[in-house]
C-alpha cells in the first residue's frame, strides 16, 4: 500500500507542476478554447490540453518503478504485466495524441470516430477484451467471437461519454476521478495490485489537474483529455478480469459509475434521431446544459453532478459485492431513476419515440412501394406505342408517388398544343389545372434543337416530407417519360438532350 500511496502522490505533483507548463504551452501554439455565447458559456479564452498534462502525470510513476525495480516488490508484478502496461500506455498515447490534434486543429468528426476504433481495436490486441459480462443472478455470459465488436464499442462508447460530458469546468475530469476511485475500491477488495495501482496513479492526475479546472477553471481538458481519460476508464474497468470470479463483475462497477456520461450520451443519440440531426451536431440540451438554464450555478451544477457520481460508484459497489435481494433492489431503484431523467432531460416523451418509431416503419414501407411502382413503370413504357396509352400507364406511378397534379404538353404542328392531365382532387380536375393553392412544382422543359417545344410537371398541393423523400424517384420518371415522349412524337436525336434536362422544385 506504500507504494500505491507514493505512486497517487508524485503522480498528484507531477499533474500540478505539468498543468501550470501546458497551460504555458496552449497559449504560445494557439490551443485556446474561446466562448462563442453559445454551447461554450465560459467568460473568458481559455487554454485547452489539459490532457497532456495527465497522460504525463499517469505515466511519471511507472517509469520510476521501471527504471527502478529494486525500490519495491510492486515492480516485479509489472514486470509480469508487460503486455498489458505497453498497450495501455501505447493506446492511451494515440488517444492523447488524436484529442490534441483535435484541439489544435479540429479535426472531423468521422475522422475521430475512425481513430477511436482503431485504438479500440490495438487495444483489444493487447489483450484487453471483454469475453464474459456479469450476471448478478448466474453465471457470466460468454461472448465469444462477438468479444472484438463488442469490446470496441466500449472503448469508443466511454471515449464519446467522457467527451460529451465535459462541457462545464471540471465536470468531466472531477466524474471521472470518481470513476477511478470506486474502481480502486474493487481492486481492492480483490486485492488486485496492478488495478490499484493504476487507478491511484490516474487519480493522483486528475487530482492534480483538477485544481487548475474546477469552476472557474484556468484550463480545460480538451478532447485530448477527455478521449484520454475515456479510454482509460474503459481499459482499467478491464484490468480486473484476471480471474473468472473477478471476471463476472468488472463491467458492473463502470456502466453503473459511468452513469451520467453514459445516461447523457444515449438522451443525446435519442434526441438528435428524433429530431433527424446528425450524432455528431451540438447542440446546448446535455443534462449539464438544462441544469444551467434552470438557474443553477456552473459550481452547483457540477458539485451536484459529483454527489450523483458518488451515489452511483456506491450503488456498483453494492452490485458487485450485495446480495441478490439487494442487487434487484438497487437495480429498479436505478431503471426507475433514469426513467425518470429521461422524462425530465431528453425533450421527448415516451409516445413520441412511439409514434417515431411507427412513422419510420411507415415511411420506410410507403417508400418501398412508392419504388416498385415507379420501376414497373418504366419497364413497361418501351411497351407502349401512342401517348394516351404512356400517360395511362403514368397515372398509376403518379398516383403511388401522392402527387397531386401532373401534366405533359407538346406543341402540335398545327399551334395547338396535346395536353395530357392527371388530378388526385376532382375539384383540380374540374378546373382545368387552373387552380391557385400553395403548391411546389417541378418541371421539365422538352426541347428540339435547344427551343423548347413542350414540358412535363408535376405538382404538390403542399411541401410535406413525403415529397422531398420521394424527389429522386420522380425525377427517374420523369427522365424515363421524357425519353419515351421523344421516342412516339419526335427525333430520336433530341432523347439524349431531353433527358439532361432537370427540374428544380420551387414554389408557385
Amino acid at each position: 500500500m506504500t507504494t500505491i500511496l507514493i505512486a497517487f502522490l508524485v503522480a498528484f505533483a507531477v499533474a500540478v507542476v505539468a498543468t501550470r507548463l501546458v497551460m504555458i504551452v496552449a497559449w504560445k501554439i494557439g490551443a485556446v478554447d474561446a466562448p462563442d455565447g453559445y454551447r461554450k458559456i465560459h467568460k473568458h479564452a481559455t487554454p485547452r490540453l489539459g490532457g497532456v498534462a495527465v497522460g504525463i502525470a499517469v505515466c511519471c510513476p511507472f517509469i520510476g518503478l521501471l527504471m527502478f525495480p529494486e525500490v519495491s516488490l510492486v515492480s516485479r508484478i509489472l514486470q509480469g504485466h508487460n503486455q498489458k502496461l505497453l498497450g495501455l500506455f501505447a493506446c492511451g498515447g494515440m488517444a492523447l495524441a488524436v484529442g490534441a490534434v483535435d484541439d489544435i486543429f479540429n479535426l472531423r468528426a468521422r475522422w475521430k470516430l475512425l481513430w477511436q476504433i482503431v485504438i479500440a481495436a490495438s487495444a483489444f490486441a493487447f489483450g484487453f477484451t471483454i469475453r464474459t459480462i456479469s450476471n448478478p443472478f448466474g453465471p457470466p455470459l460468454d461472448f465469444g467471437m462477438w468479444s472484438l465488436p463488442i469490446t470496441v464499442f466500449w472503448f469508443v462508447g466511454c471515449m464519446n461519454a467522457v467527451n460529451l460530458l465535459d462541457g462545464l469546468d471540471g465536470l468531466a475530469a472531477g466524474t471521472c476521478l470518481f470513476v477511478n476511485l470506486t474502481l480502486f475500491l474493487v481492486s481492492l477488495q480483490f486485492s488486485n495490485v496492478l488495478g490499484m495501482l493504476l487507478t491511484s496513479a490516474v487519480s493522483g492526475a486528475i487530482l492534480g489537474f483538477l485544481l487548475f479546472n474546477f469552476p472557474p477553471a484556468k484550463i480545460f481538458l480538451g478532447d485530448s483529455g477527455s478521449l484520454l481519460l475515456g479510454f482509460l476508464v474503459a481499459a482499467l474497468s478491464l484490468v480486473g478480469m484476471t480471474r473468472k470470479a473477478e471476471a463476472g463483475v468488472a463491467l458492473f462497477v463502470p456502466v453503473v459509475a459511468l452513469g451520467v456520461p453514459i445516461l447523457d450520451t444515449s438522451l443525446a443519440i435519442l434526441r438528435r434521431w428524433y429530431k433527424r440531426l446528425p450524432i455528431s451536431s451540438p447542440d446546448r440540451q446535455h443534462i449539464h446544459h438544462v441544469l444551467v438554464a434552470m438557474g443553477y450555478s456552473q459550481q452547483r451544477v457540477v458539485l451536484t453532478l459529483y454527489a450523483i457520481s458518488v451515489v452511483l460508484g456506491i450503488a456498483a459497489l453494492v452490485i458487485t459485492f450485495g446480495r441478490n435481494e439487494v442487487v434487484l433492489a438497487v437495480m429498479g431503484s436505478l431503471i426507475v431513476t433514469a426513467f425518470v431523467c429521461i422524462r425530465v432531460f431528453s425533450g421527448v416523451g415516451v409516445a413520441d419515440v412511439l409514434s417515431k418509431l411507427v412513422a419510420d416503419r411507415n415511411r420506410r414501407v410507403r417508400h418501398s412501394l412508392v419504388n416498385v411502382a415507379v420501376e414497373r413503370t418504366l419497364n413497361q413504357l418501351p411497351e407502349t406505342k401512342t401517348m394516351d396509352e404512356l400517360w395511362s400507364l403514368c397515372n398509376h406511378a403518379f398516383d403511388g408517388l401522392g402527387v397531386d397534379f401532373a401534366e405533359l404538353y407538346i406543341n402540335g404542328s398545327s399551334g395547338e398544343p396535346a395536353r395530357w392531365k392527371w388530378a388526385r382532387r376532382n375539384a383540380i380536375a374540374a378546373g382545368g389545372g387552373a387552380v391557385i393553392w400553395d403548391e411546389w412544382c417541378g418541371k421539365m422543359s422538352l426541347c428540339h434543337d435547344g427551343t423548347p417545344i413542350g414540358e412535363f410537371s408535376v405538382k404538390y398541393a403542399r411541401a410535406d416530407e413525403h415529397m422531398f423523400e420521394v424527389s429522386e424517384v420522380i425525377e427517374r420518371l420523369k427522365t424515363g417519360i421524357a425519353f419515351h415522349v421523344w421516342r412516339l412524337t419526335g427525333p430520336k436525336t433530341d432523347v439524349h438532350e431531353a433527358g439532361k434536362n432537370t427540374s428544380v422544385w420551387t414554389k408557385q
